[in-house]
């Protein structure tokens, strides 16, 4: 590549991440999203793990203690709430993370079911997570609307418009 190549690609690629979007419909759920997802992961902080908790997340448990996933929960929604505005150019990567985590936790719960002593009644928590990791894998789907401005022009029944 020559040297103005070279310089229009970094123009390009800097471009991409330098500023920030508007806000709109996307960023609010991604705000509203991040931010329950930081505080759910702060309430698997702070709250005793009650045995039917460990029970249901007997699988996640065996891989990382509780505070290791309420750290990723706090991570999720602060990335979450990150991609509400920045980059300029992509705006979906927020919604990915909020799918993935939540598809992830939901495999937990079925797999706890699946093979360990978890009760068949915590197949909910795979019922819940997994609907929310469809919503956040088919939110960004949606276009933000656009503001419109309705005109209305009033008939005086004389068949002039003024």
């Amino acid at each position: 590549m020559e040297g103005t190549d070279v310089m229009k690609y970094r123009t390009a690629f800097v471009e991409q991440f330098w500023g920030i979007r508007a806000f709109k419909r996307h960023s609010l759920v991604l705000m509203v999203g991040g931010l329950a997802y930081m505080l759910t992961g702060v309430t698997y902080m702070l709250a005793p793990l009650t045995e039917s908790r460990r029970i249901a997340l007997t699988v996640a448990l065996s891989w990382l203690p509780m505070e290791v996933w309420a750290s990723v929960f706090v991570l999720a929604g602060i990335m979450a709430f990150i991609s509400s505005r920045w980059p300029p150019m992509h705006e979906s990567w927020g919604y990915m993370t909020l799918a993935g985590l939540s598809a992830g936790w939901a495999a937990t719960y079925a797999a706890g079911v699946i093979l360990d002593e978890s009760p068949i009644g915590n197949l909910t928590g795979t019922l819940n997570w997994g609907l929310l990791a469809f919503l956040w894998w088919a939110l960004p789907g949606f276009v933000n609307p656009d503001k419109t401005i309705v005109v209305v022009i009033k008939d005086d029944g004389h068949g002039s418009d003024s």
